[in-house]
């Protein structure tokens, strides 16, 4: 078994969240080598991608900016609704 493992070259799986699917769509980012190299090694230090630390600083950004983050007691509930009353978005 040893022997067989020598001979394999690991690889990163493609899935990025087990209920996501495959992460098989790709975005194009124009960076300077610098840039590029901090951002290598800060992933290196989280032990995981390029790739996978782009998709989770990205992911949670978006979240920030898309998904309201208030207090409870900014939500006004409904039977039929839930609102948050300090960015006006209905929550469900």
């Amino acid at each position: 078994m040893d022997k067989v493992a020598e001979t394999l070259t690991p690889t990163v799986s493609s899935i990025s969240k087990e209920d996501d699917g495959p992460a098989d769509k790709q975005v194009l980012i124009r960076t300077t080598e610098p840039e590029r190299e901090r951002w290598k090694k800060a992933a290196e230090k989280e032990g995981i991608t390029l790739s996978q630390f782009i998709r989770e600083v990205l992911n949670k950004r978006a979240n920030e900016l898309l998904d309201c983050t208030h207090p409870v007691e900014f939500r006004r509930w409904y039977p039929w609704s839930e609102f948050c009353l300090k960015c006006d978005s209905r929550l469900r």
